[in-house]
């Protein structure tokens, strides 16, 4: 099954006769191609078009082949492609200090098409390789923060993310606001419908936070039945107005499940910075769970601010009997 993207070969090289003859035998093996005349030109064309592996000549017009090699190598970017250093010196010293400074491969000119072939393909072979393991250690990273069940940000993410944004708001003088959600009497749901309904309701309601979100904020899985969504850039009023669409989308959204549609509510607690009595991320997290305890204290399918002097806001709806 072919690359759904070519495997792109960049040559640079001052000598248009040797350009034309590696372009020629990488066409004709499958291979994409976009040459170069000096360092500096592939300086700036490399980091415009996606490339894998490069031919670079050692004796460029314009500066050292090795130190093209050496800036490509050190650029974080760059580190998983493959350069093969081409010269027409046979001397031990130069493939020494290439290969010291960053260079895969070294091929002498002049050289024969099968072997400028085979060393491409062994480069190819690494950077597939590379790019499988770097695909493979993406998807693990985005499993250790993701939900298995609602495939939202799990609890973990959520408290690095929660770190970096408090600093963030107290270094800049920023407001950050935290809404904590809690379905109302799922323990009943669960034991009336069976768990299998019970993560149903969770796949559902997960699926209407995550469509009401804002692009910065995050929505996450906080545990159980509960979740929280964190909102950068966010004042206490604005993040009580969210709160509020939140619950009423919820309320007026049957949740389709095996068992039917259900209807169910939520209760919201919610906390804001900068606050006279939050220092520290956890106490957001803290005054968020005081306000939305107060919420289900108070009845359930609301939303509760935290308590502080200048703000004591109630957003309740007409009693559903849930």
């Amino acid at each position: 099954m072919p690359d759904p993207v070519p495997f792109r070969v960049a040559v640079v090289d001052d000598d248009s006769a040797i350009r034309r003859l590696v372009r020629l035998f990488l066409k004709r093996a499958g291979y994409d191609v976009v040459e170069c005349t000096t360092g500096q030109e592939a300086r700036e064309t490399l980091t415009k078009v996606a490339w894998d592996l490069a031919i670079l000549d050692r004796r460029l017009p314009d500066m050292d082949g090795v130190v093209l090699c050496q800036e490509l190598k050190a650029n974080p970017d760059y580190r998983s492609r493959y350069i093969i250093m081409l010269t027409g010196e046979d001397e031990q010293e130069d493939k020494i200090e290439g290969l010291e400074l960053g260079a895969d491969d070294y091929i002498t000119k002049p050289f024969q098409s099968p072997e400028l072939l085979a060393r491409v393909r062994a480069g190819k072979r690494i950077v597939d390789l590379q790019k499988e393991l770097m695909e493979t250690n993406r998807r693990l990273e985005l499993l250790s923060i993701t939900d298995g069940l609602t495939k939202l940000h799990n609890h973990r993410y959520f408290q690095d993310e929660l770190v970096r944004a408090f600093e963030e708001s107290e270094r800049y003088d920023r407001p950050l606001s935290l809404a904590m959600i809690d379905i109302d009497y799922f323990k009943k749901v669960n034991d009336t419908y069976g768990h299998a309904v019970g993560d149903e309701i969770l796949k559902g309601v997960a699926n209407l936070y995550r469509e009401s979100v804002r692009a910065t904020d995050l929505v996450a899985r906080y545990g159980g039945e509960e979740f929280a969504v964190m909102m950068p850039e966010t004042n206490l009023e604005d993040a009580l107005t969210f709160a509020e669409k939140i619950r009423a989308l919820v309320e007026e959204t049957p949740m389709q499940t095996q068992a039917g549609p259900l209807k169910i509510t939520v209760s919201l607690g919610v906390a804001s910075i900068p606050h006279s009595k939050i220092h520290t991320p956890k106490e957001v997290i803290v005054a968020a769970d005081k306000a939305l305890y107060r919420a289900k204290r108070n009845g359930r399918n609301q939303v509760q601010a935290e308590k502080r002097r200048d703000v004591n806001r109630t957003t309740q709806a007409a009693a559903t009997g849930s």
